[in-house]
């Protein structure tokens, strides 16, 4: 919906309508962006821009535009005829626009992978820990175990097959280990056992 801001001329009383551009409701917003609503409310909850309220008219619960966001030009609250709602402002939709394939990639988790997730961050706060993509998927592996391809693949923002690659690499590496270490000039110590060189011919 389009709307328009009335602006008075204090030197002569006229009152003017500003343009101030397209704005959508939650609903109309979701639409746009081809998801569902729930997935919109999730990503601005993530964003704070929007909160959950109680209302005494309805008696239950909505989800509302924060007053913070209003101030930051995000949207306005408004007050219709049939109860409250809210609407976001075109430079929002845009901001939203941008980000909503990472926003959703993170909103869409479940509480395991949140909780990887996280953890992994953690991990890598420290600079000397930062890791390449195979080394976050075989530490992803060695400390939750029970992640799926699917929900590394997602978190990661990689395809699974590139999980399902790394992770083939790994097998790989463990089945040479241990084939390794059954040999039996292998010592206690784990080295291999070497033969002396034979001295070169003069």
């Amino acid at each position: 919906m389009h709307y328009f801001r009335e602006v008075t001329d204090l030197e002569t009383g006229e009152v003017h309508r500003i343009s101030i551009g397209e704005h959508l409701t939650f609903t109309e917003a979701a639409e746009r962006f081809q998801i569902s609503r729930s997935s919109l409310i999730k990503a601005l909850l993530h964003l704070n821009l929007c909160q959950k309220e109680y209302d005494k008219v309805a008696r239950e619960f909505r989800y509302r535009l924060h007053p913070e966001a209003v101030k930051k030009g995000m949207g306005y609250r408004i007050m219709g005829k049939h109860g409250p709602f809210d609407v976001l402002s075109p430079s929002s939709l845009e901001w939203l626009g941008e980000d909503l394939k990472a926003l959703l990639s993170v909103t869409e988790q479940d509480k395991e992978t949140v909780e990887a997730f996280q953890a992994l961050r953690d991990f890598e706060a420290d600079p000397l820990l930062k890791m390449d993509l195979e080394g976050r998927v075989y530490w992803l592996v060695n400390n939750f175990p029970r992640l799926q391809v699917r929900q590394m693949a997602k978190g990661l923002g990689v395809s699974e097959r590139v999980i399902h690659r790394y992770l083939a690499r790994r097998r790989s590496q463990i089945e040479r280990s241990s084939a390794w270490r059954r040999q039996p000039n292998v010592e206690a110590s784990g080295e291999p056992e070497v033969s002396p060189r034979e001295p070169m011919a003069a």
